[in-house]
Parts: structure tokens; sequence; C-alpha cells
């Protein structure tokens, strides 16, 4: 008798034991639900800040707004190797400490709160760009003293306003002799000084209107343009109230491939021509490539 009573209460202590320890770890451990996985961005495009640097943009995330999100995760391939940048909630990014004329592709997933990524991602291959923005990069009117033409690239390892007598190192060249035209082009296309320019020197019919280059941002490869020499009317433009980018690719004298550069020509208060009298001129900021072959883009998805 007594032997039943102590198995029954050795049956009871161990029965209240597991009890309690399930309820204890139901407490320690709760049941966690993992995040969805984020849609991926899409329509990663670039465009040259500087020698070294280049911004990036995007459509975000559809899974931007969840409160799960947690940014973008960004691979850089090309040049030095980079560890994945953490990017957080926005639509744009600038990446720095790259290389002039090395091809970078940048590729882009999305992140969620538990840091996995979007199974999809978009890139871009893109390279950076030196820029020159200071005021000094002007072509004048044809009765200036002034030159008509100008080099992108001079000798002095930047633009350079040439007079007609030096019209074989022209690549870009302004005549305002015709009434109501104002023509901006090729130097082969621009009817002052002699000689022809030992450069080729083509200009895309693709244009943005913009007061600057950083907005200017692509995802195909500019060599995809159709690129020819001519010579654009710039007063045909004015209506924008803003100023033009466009994109000029030169083929230097002894070359195969071309170097690549947008130039902005800005747009005063009273039109893309500025000043006074006979120094009139048109005032230009230029991003251009100083590595042949490498039009900033080369492809994407």
């Amino acid at each position: 008798m007594k032997f039943l009573r102590l198995f029954s209460l050795l049956a009871f202590l161990s029965l209240s034991t597991l009890i309690f320890t399930a309820c204890e770890e139901d407490t320690e451990d709760p049941i966690t639900v993992d995040k969805p996985l984020p849609a991926s961005p899409t329509n990663l495009r670039a465009t040259s800040i500087s020698a070294t640097e280049v911004m990036l943009k995007w459509d975000k995330s559809a899974s931007h707004d969840s409160s799960w999100f947690s940014g973008y995760e960004l691979t850089v391939t090309g040049g030095n190797p980079m560890t994945p940048i953490k990017i957080g909630k926005t639509d744009n990014y600038k990446i720095t400490g790259l290389q002039e004329g090395v091809v970078y592709t940048f590729t882009l997933k999305a992140v969620n709160s538990d840091n996995k990524t979007s199974t999809g991602s978009t890139s871009v291959t893109w390279s950076p760009a030196t820029r020159f923005e200071t005021d000094d990069i002007r072509m004048y009117v044809f009765e200036s003293q002034n030159g008509s033409g100008l080099t992108i690239y001079g000798a002095n390892n930047k633009p350079e306003n040439l007079k007609a007598t030096e019209k074989t190192k022209w690549h870009l060249g302004l005549d305002n002799r015709t009434s109501g035209a104002l023509f901006f082009g090729s130097a082969s296309q621009i009817s002052i000084g002699t000689g022809t320019p030992t450069d080729r020197v083509e200009i895309a019919d693709t244009y943005w209107e913009t007061n600057t280059l950083d907005n200017v941002f692509e995802k195909a490869a500019l060599n995809t343009l159709n690129f020819a020499e001519r010579r654009i009317n710039l007063l045909q433009l004015e209506s924008s109230n803003t100023g033009i980018v466009f994109v000029v690719r030169i083929l230097r004298q002894g070359q195969t491939n071309y170097n690549y550069a947008k130039v902005l020509v800005e747009r005063g208060s009273a039109g893309f021509l500025q000043g006074s009298g006979n120094d009139r001129y048109i005032k230009m900021k230029i991003s251009y490539q100083k590595v042949a072959g490498v039009p900033y883009a080369k492809t994407s998805n």
C-alpha cells in the first residue's frame, strides 16, 4: 500500500515538472516569423561626377515603404576589390574612391530587416570622368577678338578657347553669322577659319534639357546613340528655358577608339548667347572621359 502511494506521488511530481518546463520554454522561445524577401529595385542608372566619383540613381523597390524593409546593398566589381556597401532608404547614392578609365559594374539589391537580399537585382556598368566647370569655358561670336572654336582637352589638360588661325585644333565651333541662327557643332561643320581639324568630332542626336550635368543619368551605352558630324541651331532650342546637354565623341588623329564627353551649353537670362557687343559668347560645362574607348556605360539591365 505504501509502495502504491509513493509511486503515485512520483508520477504526479514528474508530470508537474514536465508541464512547468514546457510552459517555461514557450515563454522564453516564442515562435519567430521570417520577414518577406523584398522586391528588387529597378532601372539603375549613372552619371559621372568627377574622375573618382559616380552618382547612381534607381527606381525604389516596391517593398520600400514596408516596416521590415531595411534598404539596399550595392556591389561594385572592377578595379580594386570593394566590400558590399549598405545603403539606407533612398533612391540615389554617390560612390567615391574610383579610378578614371576603369570600367565598373554596379549591382543593387534590396535588403530586409533580417539582412536578407532580394532574389533579383539591377545593374549598370559605368566609368568616372573628369569634370570641367570653370566659368572660362567659352566660345565667342564671329565679331570677337576671342576665338569661336574650342578644344575639349587641350595642351593644358583642359578645354581651351581657340581662334580661327588655330582651326586645325578645334573640336567644336560657334557661328552667329546667319540671321535667326546660332550654330553650335562639330568644327568641320563651322565655316570659320582655314584648315581642316585633325580630330573627327561627332554629336549625338539625343540631348537633355537641364541646367546641370548631375541630372543626366543614363543606363544605356552612350556609343549606341546616333552620332554624326553636325551643327545645331541653338536658337531653335531656347523655348525650354534651360540649358542643353549634348553627347560628343572625339576620334583623335591616329586613334581607333573615341573619347566621349557631355557638353552642357548654359542658358543665361536672355538665352544661350550671353555677354554684350562683339564679345558675346556661349558658356559651357564639360564632363570628359580622358581614356579612349570608355563611353561611360558599357552594358546594363
